[in-house]
C-alpha cells in the first residue's frame, strides 16, 4: 500500500511512546569525542515501516507488513545534539526503497528518520547507514568554528510570483572558502563549512521552488573565480530541496552569481 505524504508526515509527529522498540549496540570503533559518527540500521522488514533514530535508541512505527526484526544493529557513538556539518544516509542492502525523511535536528529532538518500503514476497535483509560529521569541541558551532545560519528569502510581493512551468532562483554574494545553500520553496538555508560568513547576499526567486518532481533544474550564468556545484536535486527524500555547494579556496573572498532555472 502506497502512503500518502501528508500522512506520513503526521506520522512523524507521532510520540515516541508509540513506537516499537529495537535493539542497538556499541560498534567496535565506538568513539564518543571523533569528529565523525556512524549508525548502521541492520534489519530485516517486509512491508513499510518509518524508523526513528535518536541518542543510541531505535523506534519504529508499522505502517503495513510486519514488524521487523533486528539483524545486529550498532552505531560508532550516539547521535549528538549538535550542529552537523553533514547528516546523511546510504542504503547499503535491501530490495525496496528507504528514504531519509529528516536529518537529525533541533526542531525533531535530534531524530533521525528513515522511511523503508519492501514491496517484495517475504522479508528483505536491510542495511541502511547514518553518517555525520560535527564539533566535539563545541557542539553548537558546525565543523570550522563558526555557526551555521539561517537567511530566509522572499520577493517583496509574493502575489507577483510567476506561476508558470518555470522558475528560477538568483542568488549574488561573496564567499570565503565553502558553503552549502539549501533551497526549499521560497527559502534560502545558508551553512558555513568553513572560512568567514557569507557577505553580501542577495536572493531573488521568480516563483517558488516546487514541492514535485521536477523535468530539469540546473546551474546557469554562474560567475566566480571557483566552483559552484549542484549537489542535490530536489527528491522525496530531501523533502524536495536543492542543495548547492560553492568552494573558494583562494585567499580573501571572492564575489559569485549563478541562476538555479527549473521546469516542472
Amino acid at each position: 500500500m502506497k502512503f500518502p505524504l501528508t500522512f506520513l508526515m503526521s506520522c512523524l509527529l507521532a510520540s515516541w511512546a508509540f513506537a516499537q522498540e529495537l535493539p542497538a549496540s556499541r560498534s567496535p570503533q565506538y568513539n564518543e569525542r571523533s569528529s565523525e559518527g556512524v549508525f548502521d540500521l541492520l534489519v530485516h522488514v517486509d512491508g513499510e515501516a518509518i524508523l526513528y533514530v535518536r541518542n543510541t535508541e531505535i523506534g519504529y512505527l508499522l505502517l503495513s507488513g510486519v514488524p521487523l526484526r533486528d539483524a545486529g544493529s550498532n552505531y560508532s557513538q550516539p547521535v549528538p545534539q549538535a550542529v552537523f556539518g553533514s547528516f546523511n544516509m546510504e542504503k547499503k542492502a535491501g530490495r525496496g526503497t528507504a528514504t531519509l525523511v529528516e536529518e537529525a535536528n533541533a526542531k525533531n529532538n535530534y531524530t533521525a528518520v528513515v522511511r523503508i518500503n519492501d514491496r517484495g514476497s517475504g522479508a528483505d535483509f536491510y542495511h541502511i547507514r547514518l553518517a555525520w560529521v560535527w564539533n566535539p569541541a563545541d557542539p553548537s558551532r558546525a565543523p570550522g568554528g563558526r555557526n551555521s545560519e539561517r537567511l530566509e528569502s522572499r520577493r517583496n510581493d509574493p502575489g507577483d510570483y510567476n506561476r508558470g512551468r518555470e522558475g528560477n532562483l538568483e542568488f549574488r554574494g561573496r564567499v570565503d572558502d565553502v558553503i552549502v545553500l539549501r533551497v526549499r520553496s521560497d527559502q534560502v538555508r545558508v551553512e558555513l563549512i568553513s572560512g568567514r560568513p557569507l557577505r553580501g547576499e542577495r536572493f531573488r526567486f521568480s516563483q517558488p521552488l516546487p514541492s514535485v518532481a521536477l523535468k530539469e533544474i540546473q546551474l546557469t550564468e554562474i560567475e566566480g573565480r571557483a566552483q559552484v556545484e549542484l549537489l542535490e536535486r530536489p527528491y522525496e527524500g530531501n523533502r524536495y530541496s536543492a542543495v548547492i555547494r560553492i568552494t573558494d579556496p583562494r585567499s580573501g573572498d571572492g564575489e559569485y552569481s549563478f541562476k538555479l532555472v527549473w521546469r516542472r
